[in-house]
């Protein structure tokens, strides 16, 4: 995972051939190990005009002389490996516009048959393990696709990452939408709920008693799934309407956290939360607010290219009409979000207003190398367990305080909740060593912008099972949580954000709605410039700049959301104001940062 970092892993239980999935009578490579040659053992008898009779299975091997067909009889032994080669895997590669030996490499395993499922239905397939090639035999495929070679990369990458290689998906245009299930282990807290009653400050929302809460089973939740060429969001109307997963497609990264399973935690005003992840809606009070455990109705506005999830409930509390938007525009790599709270009584009620992602880049977690990015030069405390920051409501230094970067969760002493002193056009999380993030943009500049995150000695299983972890990244209508402006009658208040999921910068510095700026410092202390659009620019040329000095100009190049652009800039004076101009767009930041 690194020049000098490693990772254990169990062999690969996946499958040699046919579906990746839901194939449970298919040898995997795990089960392959046994039958293959390493270093000059493991070899065969010469076994030439037989035919292959020999079935693997999870049980090890058995024969199947009714497999025994005459394409498959022996007409090869390769004496430096020791192994039989059928007929059909002969023709094919001797066929193959290449050198064989050079494409596929010497046989590794004998050839034996496998019950797999191939789009769901069991079939038998011959399979044999070459070097640098799997090739599988199909009698019930059309002659010219009978022998074909196995997608030995796309498991490798499915072993490595735990995803699916996405860039074997053919691209499209525009924004599509479906709507689907997804089935999450859940705890019951249903049979917790506590009824209130009037003089109970959270009324009529119920209280959680926890010793009532059930053990987790599994449920099924309606997704709605949007999506264009580069990202695809899924929602849960069911769960808040929230936003659940962003995942930008040519990677397989999803933007925020991803709870395991829905467990209630002991946050918030009501004195439970749903941490299910995602991006949820935060009314009509502080910290969570009341709206995230229960559905929203859901429309979808389908536009020519845009499609736009629209999601609403009541807030039963103050009586508060709430509406949330999420709009994906077609060849942008990025959402625009807006909340929208109207206050059809009579009279005044006080709201705040909040939307929170819960991010984690690093396989659900919060990694050593992730830290948060608000161009500001001091923050307000909410609240913290760390004992070498001050109380609630004071200001501390950022992103540095007495020569410790509080810009990165790793450094901090407990929890830390941290608010923007002054209103911010933009907010970031990222992670150098996944190398992704998320941007949350303004034009106008947000009113509020949090930061929250636990630290390492914070027991996790009050939101999960699985010792997973998340950041948090709040932008808001009001400052902090101290402040809880008069919503007039018949009015409204309306909250936006541009979220632009990242990755590919190295590490972030700036960002605006048209894209966002990493800079890194190289061995030498010369500078790697990384640069990514939030929407496709067929031609457009790139000039950087420090203190006004050119150092860098392109012709013009096509930007676009799923391909940074990375500049290795010269050795040389590297600190001072650095600039790069593209097509009538400006990223500006202190490169010495």
């Amino acid at each position: 995972t690194g020049f000098e970092t490693f990772e254990q892993r169990a062999p690969a239980a996946i499958p040699v051939a046919g579906d990746p999935t839901d194939n449970p009578q298919a040898p995997t490579y795990a089960q392959l190990a046994a039958y293959v040659s390493f270093d000059g053992g493991g070899r065969a008898p010469q076994r030439i005009g037989a035919r292959v009779s020999a079935l693997l299975g999870p049980d090890g091997l058995s024969e199947r002389t009714d497999l025994a067909l005459a394409a498959t009889t022996i007409v090869r032994y390769e004496s430096v490996t020791g192994h039989n080669v059928p007929r059909v895997f002969r023709d094919f590669m001797a066929a193959a516009p290449i050198d064989a030996l050079f494409a596929f490499g010497y046989p590794i395993s004998e050839p034996y048959w496998a019950i797999v499922r191939v789009g769901g239905q069991e079939t038998p397939v011959m399979f044999q393990a070459f070097e640098r090639r799997l090739l599988t035999y199909n009698p019930a495929n059309p002659p010219r696709w009978q022998v074909e070679m196995g997608n030995v990369g796309q498991h490798y990458f499915f072993w490595s990452y735990g995803r699916p290689l996405r860039y074997a998906a053919p691209p499209f245009s525009g924004v599509r939408v479906r709507e689907t299930t997804l089935t999450i282990p859940t705890y019951d807290y249903q049979q917790a709920l506590v009824p209130t009653y009037p003089g109970d400050p959270i009324h009529p929302y119920p209280r959680l008693d926890p010793a009532r809460v059930g053990s987790p089973q599994p449920r099924t939740y309606r997704a709605i799934v949007v999506e264009n060429r580069f990202l695809e969001l899924t929602f849960l109307p069911e769960l808040g309407g929230r936003l659940y997963r962003a995942v930008i497609k040519s990677t397989g990264q999803n933007a925020f956290y991803q709870n395991p399973v829905v467990k209630p935690a002991p946050f918030g005003q009501r004195g439970w939360w749903l941490g299910v992840g995602g991006l949820e809606w935060a009314a009509p009070t502080e910290e969570h607010g009341y709206l995230e455990a229960f559905p929203w109705d859901v429309t979808i506005d389908r536009q020519t290219n845009a499609m736009t999830v629209r999601m609403t409930t009541i807030e039963r509390q103050r009586e508060l009409d709430m509406t949330a938007i999420v709009t994906l525009r077609a060849d942008e790599g990025l959402f625009q979000t807006q909340l929208t709270a109207r206050n059809a009584s009579s009279t005044p009620k006080p709201l705040q207003m909040w939307m929170n992602a819960a991010l984690a880049s690093t396989a659900n977690r919060v990694g050593p190398a992730a830290r948060f990015v608000v161009p500001v030069d001091r923050m307000i405390v909410h609240a913290t367990e760390d004992r070498d920051l001050p109380p609630p409501r004071a200001t501390v230094e950022w992103p540095r305080r007495n020569q410790r970067d509080l810009s990165r969760p790793s450094a901090w002493n407990g929890y830390v909740g941290l608010f923007a002193v002054q209103p911010v056009r933009f907010a970031g999380f990222y992670d150098a060593q996944a190398d992704a993030g998320v941007v949350a943009l303004h034009d106008a500049g947000f009113a509020g912008a949090k930061v929250f995150a636990f630290s390492a000695n914070f027991d996790r299983r009050l939101f999960t099972d699985d010792g997973s972890d998340y950041a948090e990244l709040w932008v808001g209508a009001q400052p902090t949580f101290w402040d809880d402006p008069l919503l007039n009658a018949g009015d409204q208040r309306v909250i936006r954000a541009d979220w632009m999921p990242l990755h590919g910068l190295g590490d972030l510095a700036v960002a605006n709605e048209s894209g966002a700026l990493g800079v890194q410092r190289r061995s030498g202390g010369a500078l790697t410039v990384s640069v990514v659009s939030a929407r496709m620019r067929s031609a457009a040329p790139v000039r950087v700049l420090l203190d006004g000095r050119e150092v860098f100009r392109s012709a013009p190049i096509a930007l676009r959301p799923d391909l940074p652009l990375t500049i290795e800039l010269p050795p040389g004076r590297a600190g001072g104001t650095l600039r790069v101009e593209t097509d009538g767009w400006v990223l500006e930041t202190t490169s010495g940062s």
